[in-house]
């Protein structure tokens, strides 16, 4: 099932459920599929994603159902994939068969799912591209830096291996940087793909910020003076501030 192909079938369950919900609200400068609210008030995050869970996937769903709670500050939050053996109800991994049934339960019985305090979802249609390494030794960078900064100058934070679509991967790139007001870049290992989306966003004369957690004088020659923000990796708390300062500067709230 493509990504697409699974938002709108778990949109359709949605609103067959009666649920109130809206797609792809900027919360907490992410942009997850879905934003449903609850009866009493509480704000779910959910995204859906095609992957396969074999593979790690599962495990990795689970850890970004965590991040995803602590970066939009969500009350609750759920990682939907296509099938599943076996639901993670608790920790927030389910299939699209059983997500309406977990919110349910979740609006029935809130308290045996770990809560936090929320955001106030916004509206904005502004976003920042994230041009980046997609391992998950990153995601951090992306989950607790980016999204943070993104927030803080009115933004959602979006990069392409977040966002299902249909079709081409470098067309699709090309669409989110050319929408977005500004574009992160970070250059940690000199990512080829990382770099064709710099020099795409320089082409276009994007603001774009640059970042770094590995050594700068291994970059291309070309790209190694450029005003770069070094962060360790581990420590991406520490990036938040500088981020924000550097996007100011340069994008208009």
């Amino acid at each position: 099932m493509f990504g697409k192909e699974l938002e709108d079938k778990l949109e359709n369950q949605f609103k067959a459920a009666g649920f109130d919900f809206e797609r792809e609200l900027a919360i907490g400068g992410l942009r997850p599929d879905f934003v449903v609210k609850g009866p009493h008030g509480e704000i779910v995050v959910i995204d859906a994603k095609s992957w396969d869970p074999k593979g790690g996937n599962t495990a990795r769903a689970m850890e970004q159902v965590d991040r995803y709670r602590e970066a939009t500050g969500a009350d609750y939050a759920f990682l939907v994939l296509p099938v599943l053996k076996r639901n993670f109800t608790d920790k927030g991994v389910v299939s699209a068969k059983t997500i309406v049934p977990a919110l349910e339960r979740l609006f029935q019985h809130p308290d045996s799912f770990i809560r936090l305090k929320h955001s106030t979802p916004g509206r904005t249609g502004r976003t920042i591209f994230a041009a980046m390494p997609f391992t998950r030794e990153y995601d951090d960078t992306y989950f607790v830096a980016m999204s943070y900064a993104a927030e803080h100058v009115g933004a959602a934070c979006k990069r392409v291996d977040q966002t299902e679509f249909t079709g081409d991967i470098v067309e699709e790139i090309k669409r989110l940087i050319r929408e977005s007001i500004a574009v992160i870049v970070d250059l940690s290992d000199s990512r080829a793909n990382v770099l064709y989306e710099a020099g795409y966003a320089h082409a276009l004369e994007k603001p774009s910020v640059h970042i770094c957690s590995t050594d700068l004088s291994a970059l291309p020659f070309d790209v190694r003076n450029w005003n770069t923000i070094k962060y360790n990796k581990g420590q991406t708390i520490a990036l938040k501030k500088p981020l924000v300062k550097r996007l100011r500067a340069i994008v208009a709230k």
